[in-house]
């Protein structure tokens, strides 16, 4: 189809070279209608030069007041829910024209509330129209259809004083083979011209009080929560502020504190309107409070998990923000009198539990207040410079603490960077083993503590599991169990044994909690373990062991290592790098698949062994056909009648090597000698059926048919071993 012509307003005083907040100051007044023909070379330079605006507007003057129609469509997403891959596959089927970009923010993490917003598509599309809108029910019922079409769309993105910044070309997709769009035949749009004319331009609310969670705009049109805006900020009314029947377009509310202390909404153009009480709009009672709580860094509030009345703030000598129990409507008086805080006439009310996961001090919307207070090691966010990089003394801790084992190491890093990221509950945990001074206690205590808080991670003995009350769980986000001992391979009965409440503690999110002199209540287990042992083989682990990463024994004392340098001085390092550290696990690439697996390996194999009986034992070599097991663990008594025992049963043993088959009377027979068990062909049938999951069958055997096991035996030129020298030479 040949190029055509189409209009855009474009701002005079837009500088593609500044950032948004410049531009935002600058593009109020300035705009001017401009024709523009649809090439590719022409749409680039447009949407990448120029700060534009698909609304055309009778003076230079961006506003609602000003606009006389639209040119144009602005698609914009930018929640992340619609992918490159979608809309270009969406964008290949539609019967007009476009060109679909990237915006400035396309793919970059965002910092919004204190907290970095993931990377995510963030896309526009750029529809030319085949006649202008002039009829503002018109553009109200084609925005209509159009947020029926995709759902996903920034609301605002047919705003009569809409404007959008350049973007980029990393995503590209000029379309000119359909022509503009004729918006009047959109399917739909008769519908929506009758809901439009049915619906009132401007409607007060049925609910005239005020929400801590309404959402308003902020005196630059960004959008944000009541209870982020502070006393005497200038924002949108909630109730009229983009209301046609408004007189001007600028912010025209406030909010202020009344005689009573607590806060109200005041907007002029209400009150001009006879809206509200002369303008006046309330809290509602609750919000209210909390809204005012919020401004002076105080809490008052119901624990619902408890039903207790709490008070909160920030107390000299006591690190961070710190919760109490009051006693009783006595107490919360006193603590508000002292802290010279309005009290409540009705108390918010919300679980009071660690959210390891938010940052924030209350959310009464999301009905919790926070006991996690996050260090700002951890909350932190990267900066846009930092080179993602292992610090070189703390991962001189980690490799010794772990004693070089990569494959530990490496997982490691990959569970402690996923518990930064997400802050969620490990539900495996790493065993450290090792003589006193390994440097254990220095990677918890000036790393991992510094990471999470102090306050909410700590060191315990395993004592601590066999006290019943276990309010520790729901307090801490990660504990260094020392000095650990015991036999994790299988239950106590009916009584939990303390090894069975720890297993229950490292895997389970959801446990009975128990405090002293407190009642029972279901509450929630968030915290994560590390294990750590100066004994050799100090646990036993079954076979299907699913909770413990296992190091190997670390046997040299970290003070005794080439690198280090002093106590003091590491500590001072491990100080200055612990913030870069944060920022390598922020950006380190976590495998979310591996959090629920263990590594299987020698250290833990070793735990594992000695959970088995003798009888397991052997039929795992049976079942493996190791010959070597067989010949090491068999028993020889002395004198020289057991001596020619030995020896037949050595031949037996022998006999097996590099054969593909067993007898069940010789499996009987070495089983026998290796329990010191007298077992008859009977009980032994029904032993080694249960073991090796099959009955024996007739097999030929040496030339002579026999029920016995199909088994590959280890090979005779593998075995180089002074027993089977022993058992060979005996038989010579």
């Amino acid at each position: 189809m040949e190029n055509y012509k189409f209009k855009l307003s474009v701002n005079e005083h837009y500088d593609a070279t500044k950032g948004k907040k410049y531009n935002n100051d600058k593009v109020a007044p300035g705009w001017a209608i401009r024709d523009f023909t649809w090439t590719e070379s022409s749409v680039l330079e447009l949407t990448t030069q120029y700060g534009i605006s698909c609304n055309e507007y009778s003076t230079g003057k961006r506003s609602n007041e000003n606009w006389i129609g639209a040119n144009a469509i602005m698609l914009d997403f930018d929640n992340g829910v619609m992918t490159k891959e979608r809309l270009l596959a969406e964008q290949a089927n539609w019967q007009f024209d476009s060109y679909l970009y990237s915006s400035q923010n396309h793919q970059k993490p965002k910092e919004k509330d204190g907290k970095i917003q993931p990377a995510w598509d963030r896309l526009r599309v750029l529809i030319p129209l085949d006649k202008t809108i002039i009829a503002l029910s018109d553009l109200k019922a084609v925005e209509q259809v159009l947020e029926g079409m995709f759902p996903e769309i920034d609301k605002s993105f047919m705003g009569q004083s809409r404007y959008f910044a350049h973007g980029t070309t990393e995503v590209s997709s000029y379309k000119n083979s359909k022509g503009p769009l004729k918006w009047s035949e959109l399917p739909g749009l008769s519908e929506a011209r009758k809901t439009v004319s049915a619906m009132p331009s401007w409607q007060k609310k049925k609910e005239t009080v005020v929400r801590v969670n309404d959402k308003v705009l902020d005196a630059d049109q960004k959008e944000c929560l009541v209870s982020d805006i502070i006393p005497d900020e200038p924002i949108y009314c909630p109730f009229c502020g983009k209301s046609e029947e408004r007189g001007g377009d600028g912010h025209n509310a406030v909010i202020k504190i009344n005689g009573d202390d607590l806060p109200f909404l005041f907007c002029s153009s209400c009150q001009s309107r006879g809206q509200g009480s002369q303008g006046v709009y309330n809290f509602h009672e609750v919000d209210g409070y909390i809204y005012r709580m919020k401004l002076s860094n105080k809490l008052v509030f119901i624990d619902t998990l408890k039903s207790k009345y709490m008070g909160g703030c920030e107390e000299p000598g006591v690190e961070g923000f710190v919760c109490r129990e009051q006693g009783g409507t006595e107490h919360v008086k006193q603590f508000c009198l002292y802290h010279e805080i309005p009290y409540p006439v009705v108390y918010p009310r919300a679980r009071y539990e660690l959210i390891f996961n938010s940052d924030e001090r209350a959310n009464f919307g999301g009905g919790y207040v926070n006991i996690y207070d996050a260090p700002e090691l951890l909350r932190k966010s990267v900066p846009g410079s930092y080179i993602p990089k292992r610090t070189d003394m703390i991962h001189n801790v980690i490799d010794h603490v772990f004693a070089h084992d990569q494959q530990i190491v490496n997982r490691f890093y990959n569970n402690l960077a996923w518990f930064v990221q997400t802050r969620q509950k490990m539900i495996t945990s790493f065993l450290m083993q090792g003589v006193e001074g390994t440097g254990k206690g220095l990677l918890f205590e000036h790393v991992l503590q510094q990471i999470f808080g102090e306050r909410f991670t700590g060191t315990a003995d395993q004592d601590a599991f066999g006290n019943q009350f276990n309010s520790f769980l729901t307090s801490n986000v990660l504990v260094l169990v020392n000095e650990v001992s015991g036999n994790f391979s299988s239950a106590s009965g009916k009584n939990l044994s303390t090894i069975e409440k720890m297993k229950i503690a490292i895997t389970d999110e959801n446990v009975q909690i128990e405090g002293k002199s407190k009642d029972r209540y279901n509450g929630k287990n968030v915290c994560s373990f590390l294990f750590a042992t100066n004994r050799r083989d100090g646990i036993t682990l079954s076979n299907n062991d699913r909770r413990f990463n296992v190091a190997p024994r670390q046997e040299v004392r970290i003070q005794d290592t080439a690198w280090w340098p002093g106590y003091e001085q590491i500590v001072k390092t491990i100080q200055d790098q612990v913030q870069d550290f944060v920022w390598y696990l922020k950006q380190y690439p976590a495998d979310p698949t591996l959090l629920g697996k263990v590594i299987e390996n020698a250290p833990k194999r070793v735990l594992q062994v000695m959970s088995q009986s003798n009888a397991e034992l052997f039929f795992e070599a049976v079942k493996t056909g190791d010959i070597k097991w067989i010949l090491e663990n068999i028993v020889k008594d002395d004198g020289f009648a057991s001596d020619l025992r030995f020896n037949e049963i050595g031949r037996k043993a022998r006999g097996l090597i590099n054969k593909d088959r067993v007898s069940s009377d010789t499996l009987r027979v070495l089983y026998n000698n290796i329990n010191g068990k007298d077992l008859n062909p009977v009980q032994f049938g029904k032993l080694a059926a249960g073991h090796l999951g099959t009955e024996s069958k007739p097999l030929k055997i040496d030339g002579k048919t026999s029920r016995g096991y199909e088994i590959d035996w280890d090979d005779f030129s593998l075995i180089d071993d002074e027993k089977v020298t022993e058992v060979t030479d005996g038989n010579r």
